[in-house]
């Protein structure tokens, strides 16, 4: 998914904060604000992560962090109010608390746990950057270890959203599999036909390279998820995000990104298209046994063709292709001071696509993609607290935009 403050908490977080090879926000997120999964946690329940101040929004999203009788967020009915604010003046606060208390209905709940943990990369059959980098199986196997440990098991469906591999082919610049080398290897993006491959020549699947790994490791990790709850897995149900192609980012745009990138683009675009295809051809047929997914309960997102969609139509979601400067600092809501003076120039640079990094999204952008993974959800036939497709269009940021890359 995306860091809230998993990685800006780690000890090799800290040590690569103190370095400088790695940048987040004061409240721990790859952005200058929010990030495409606070969101998500805003439009279905109408409370907030990023509330109050630094301080306030770091100790709420610590709740989230791991699963917990702690980690569950209330849905306030359509257009309530985002987050309930207690008042600054303790005066006041103490009177309020002597008010009686009215006759509610219990809101409904969501729990929620975001595990994404900043430069995590997918395959365990290789130990990049001398093994800073954390593995997807660690955040599933907390997870799997976490639930088991309730006291209430869960009821009813749980969606689990997967969205990593950039890290494997940017950061730690995982290469593609070298058909000079390998002659057995299947000339198509088929998942099928890798997986008989793998399984036909053993010795081959060595070295830590190629994209099959990768997507591999997500179908194997779905199906970990399914066995380690047999009786609840007709009610688990997973969003499967592939990669946008990294031309949409400015770091590897001539003229505008790191000259020493640059040149990488054109050798680690066309392996994000192959992951994307093969994930895709995972996803659409999946491969039968007794743990697999059934074919209602696993979607894929296609990022990849939204952000083209979205890079190639910049002035129409008011964004400008270019780097922010430093010192962007987040906007909260219900805001307790101190609070950054927003000018009109510090106004235009939140519109910037990327932060000063190069390298990830503003909030501007997070937005945007959010809007379009509320959108694919929906379509797929979900309701999420209180998004549902009634309701959706009518809430939606930039509703007069599509909501769909246009055919």
């Amino acid at each position: 998914m995306s860091d809230i403050g998993n990685k800006w908490l780690w000890p090799t977080g800290e040590l690569a904060r103190l370095f400088r090879a790695m940048r987040v926000n004061e409240a721990g997120r790859y952005s200058d604000g929010r990030n495409w999964t606070d969101f998500l946690v805003e439009w279905s329940t109408g409370e907030t992560l990023m509330w109050g101040n630094k301080d306030l929004s770091i100790r709420k999203s610590n709740d989230y962090r791991t699963l917990s009788g702690y980690s569950v967020l209330g849905v306030e009915p359509q257009g309530g109010r985002a987050e309930p604010k207690p008042p600054v003046d303790l005066d006041e606060y103490l009177k309020q608390m002597r008010k009686p208390s009215e006759e509610t209905g219990a809101l409904p709940e969501i729990k929620y746990v975001n595990y994404a943990m900043g430069g995590a990369i997918v395959t365990t059959d290789w130990a990049p950057k001398f093994g800073a980098l954390t593995y997807l199986r660690d955040q599933v196997k907390d997870y799997v270890a976490q639930r088991r440990l309730l006291t209430k098991p869960f009821e009813g469906d749980t969606m689990h959203v997967i969205w990593i591999g950039l890290n494997d082919f940017v950061t730690a610049e995982r290469p593609d599999y070298d058909p000079r080398k390998i002659k057995t290897l299947p000339t198509t993006p088929d998942y099928s036909a890798w997986l008989s491959w793998s399984q036909t020549y053993p010795k081959e699947l060595t070295g830590g390279v190629g994209v099959f790994p990768a997507v591999a490791e997500i179908q194997s990790l779905v199906e970990l998820v399914n066995s380690s709850f047999p009786e609840t897995k007709d009610r688990h149900h997973f969003m499967v995000l592939d990669l946008p192609s990294v031309y949409n980012a400015i770091r590897f745009i001539e003229g505008l990104g790191d000259p020493s990138w640059i040149p990488l683009a054109g050798s680690i675009d066309p392996v994000i298209r192959r992951y994307d295809a093969m994930l895709e051809s995972l996803v659409e047929k999946w491969p039968a046994g007794p743990h697999a997914p059934g074919a209602d309960n696993v979607h894929l997102v296609r990022m990849s063709a939204w952000m083209d969609h979205v890079s190639a139509q910049m002035d129409q979601w008011n964004l400008s292709k270019k780097a922010q400067q430093r010192g962007v600092r987040p906007i909260y809501h219900g805001s307790v001071s101190p609070q950054p003076k927003d000018t009109p120039e510090m106004a235009k640079m939140r519109r910037c696509i990327t932060t000063s990094d190069l390298a990830h999204p503003t909030e501007a952008v997070y937005e945007i993609i959010a809007r379009y993974f509320v959108s694919r959800l929906l379509d797929a036939g979900y309701t999420l607290g209180r998004l549902s497709g009634d309701t959706w269009h009518s809430h939606a940021p930039y509703a007069d935009l599509p909501f769909d890359v246009p055919k």
